[in-house]
């Protein structure tokens, strides 16, 4: 979409500057010099921001980064996943910003709020197991942390960036991450996109042939391990419990071992 078809939403929106601006968080000098003309170039993402509030007509959880020079979502948002109306593909996720985190399912864009102290402190300790135990066992498996470009489907209309991936087929691997469905996905949840990860992402990495999936929730104190392959390995954990997984035969790791250090 371009400034040219902004101005017909914003025409029949009729809402006007200052309120556009209040409702993107864009600030109200940027976004007059945009519909004036004065900035033939805007950022990618600040045009975004327009277009959902002209498209949506309501308030994002977005805030302005005056460093980045582009809107963002707030950091502790109750919201930090939120799709846009019209359809997107893979070339939009490329015109973001590299600091900019945001994925793509079935068409609909999904931008993503910074992850939360506990969140790293959980991915870099789990990812740090498993590349140990990868490299003990000198497994042709490879283990990647966010951001990591996960196109599922090895299409246009779904990307993903889990926070772990492991992936034992080097033919799906490319420069920038993988085309094709990792073998082992672990997704570290908040109160807030709960459902993004419990529901969501579940059923498209099932489809896509992940053969298996855990979902990490620091609220709760729990894992679910969803074994796609063997439901023998399927089971919900406890931190003090020992974690096993159908993928890394003897993979055994216990959160609570090295929760303390948190």
């Amino acid at each position: 979409m371009d400034i040219s078809d902004l101005k017909q939403l914003k025409k029949e929106s009729k809402l006007t500057n200052a309120e556009i601006a209040e409702l993107s968080g864009v600030p109200f000098s940027t976004v007059n010099k945009i519909f004036s003309g004065a900035t033939e170039n805007p950022r990618y993402a600040t045009l975004l921001a327009i277009e959902q509030v002209l498209t949506h007509k309501q308030k994002l959880p977005l805030y302005y980064d005056e460093v980045k020079q582009e809107p963002c979502l707030v950091r502790e948002s109750p919201a930090p996943y939120y799709y846009t109306a019209r359809r997107y593909d893979y070339s939009d996720i490329e015109k973001l910003s590299e600091t900019t985190r945001a994925e793509l399912i079935d068409g609909r864009l999904y931008l993503m709020s910074a992850p939360s102290r506990i969140h790293q402190f959980l991915v870099a300790e789990l990812f740090f197991s498993i590349k140990s135990h990868i490299r003990r066992n000198k497994s042709a498996c490879h283990v990647y942390t966010a951001p990591f470009a996960v196109r599922l489907f090895a299409d246009e209309k779904t990307f993903v960036e889990p926070d772990i991936a492991v992936i034992c087929n080097r033919d799906i691997m490319t420069e920038k991450g993988c085309d094709g469905a990792p073998d082992l996905i672990i997704e570290v949840v908040s109160p807030s996109n709960a459902t993004h990860d419990y529901v969501t992402k579940l059923m498209k990495y099932q489809k896509a042939g992940v053969r298996e999936y855990w979902i990490v929730n620091p609220e709760q104190e729990r894992v679910s391990v969803i074994n796609f392959e063997n439901p023998d390995y399927t089971a919900d954990y406890t931190y003090t419990d020992s974690i096993s997984s159908g993928v890394l035969p003897g993979l055994q790791i216990t959160i609570n071992e090295f929760m303390g250090e948190f």
